[in-house]
């Protein structure tokens, strides 16, 4: 897209407190210029007075959007928490319009994401198989060279898509009626089995009360549909948010923060039939697992214990974690994949180093 052209996909803003956030994402969305938005916005906590100034300039930011553009807003003057806030803003997003790409303040995109996600919008907006479009890709690249979508069942909300109504049937999905966590794999017996324990786990969370992030239950209401997800195979956006100032993304190590946001592929005009992508799936899965790990050394300490039959009392979500260490090999070859493209950090290198050690012990008779 070339500076000047306008764009008519809707885009929504998610912002709170964090007017540089937002401000760096207006300047990328300058050089595409959409012609809506619809922006979203919680109040500010009393418990925290300094947002009364920051969510305050955080919503100011908007009136820097000097292009032709209708701009709607839904700002709560009262704090509703991040999932509320969110869950209510897309709500009404979704009633306002028939289809979005979604950008929280802290997703910086680079600008081909928007025009990418329009197209996939277009192509897969009647597919009923098709729950959300996701420009994040956590392999960096992934696939064919050829290909300018990835079809599987994980997709990520950092810079997102997805039409009203596959909005509204997803978030229609009652999860207290799914009561047994087979209902994850209910038809689907091809789900790789680490797919399968990841959604499980969030399932019994939930029915324990224990589970209310809004982007967890969008993702597990969408696998219990059994609804695709359309990823780009190269990574379009980058999150700026991790660490202390987020509301959930803490960990400051977390080497997702690192993976640049690069240029689409070329759209196919006719793009072929394409069938899914288990492997992005699971692989997509072990780098997230990997990515946050706090004690490499002790994950891979435990590893070692289980794989050598000593019975090591942890429970199901914590093995579930430690999958990457038990299946070095593979991990090292997702690690080393990051690594040739420059992905790099001291924990990241403490980490690869730490699955380098644990696949030689591994392979040692």
């Amino acid at each position: 897209m070339n500076h000047g052209e306008s764009f008519e996909t809707p885009v929504a803003l998610v912002l709170f407190n964090r007017p540089a956030r937002i401000h760096e994402l207006i300047q990328t969305l300058r050089i595409v210029r959409p012609t809506t938005i619809l922006a979203i916005a919680d109040g500010p906590r009393t418990s925290h007075p300094t947002d009364i100034v920051t969510c305050r300039l955080a919503r100011a930011a908007l009136d820097e959007i000097d292009w032709p553009c209708w701009i709607e807003r839904e700002f709560s003057p009262v704090n509703l928490g991040c999932d509320q806030r969110i869950l209510s803003g897309l709500d009404w997003v979704f009633s306002r319009v028939g289809q979005a790409i979604v950008l929280e303040d802290d997703i910086l995109p680079h600008p081909s994401f928007l025009p990418w996600a329009a197209a996939m919008l277009e192509r897969f907006g009647n597919d009923p198989t098709v729950g959300l479009i996701s420009g994040r890709n956590p392999l960096g690249f992934w696939g064919d060279p050829d290909q300018d979508h990835i079809r599987g069942y994980s997709g990520s909300i950092w810079g997102w898509a997805c039409t009203a109504h596959a909005w509204r049937r997803v978030q229609a999905l009652d999860l207290g009626a799914e009561t047994s966590p087979s209902a994850v794999s209910r038809n689907r017996p091809f789900l790789d089995p680490l797919w399968v324990t990841h959604h499980s786990i969030a399932l019994e969370m939930f029915h324990r009360g224990e589970l209310a992030a809004w982007d967890v239950l969008l993702s597990l209401r969408a696998g219990l549909l059994g609804l695709h997800a359309i990823s780009s195979p190269v990574n379009l956006t980058r999150n700026t948010g991790i660490g202390p100032e987020a509301t959930r993304t803490l960990f400051a190590d977390d080497f997702s923060a690192l993976l640049p946001a690069r240029e689409s592929r070329p759209l196919q005009a006719t793009p072929p039939p394409q069938s899914m992508d288990p492997g992005f799936d699971r692989a997509a899965l072990m780098v997230q697992l990997l990515a946050r790990c706090r004690n490499p050394d002790m994950a891979c300490r435990l590893a070692r214990l289980i794989q050598r039959g000593t019975h090591v009392p942890l429970d199901a979500a914590t093995r579930h974690h430690l999958t990457p260490f038990i299946h070095a090999d593979e991990s090292l070859r997702l690690l080393e994949h990051l690594a040739a493209q420059g992905l790099s950090s001291l924990p990241f290198d403490q980490l690869l180093n730490a699955i380098r050690n644990q696949s030689a012990y591994v392979a040692t008779p």
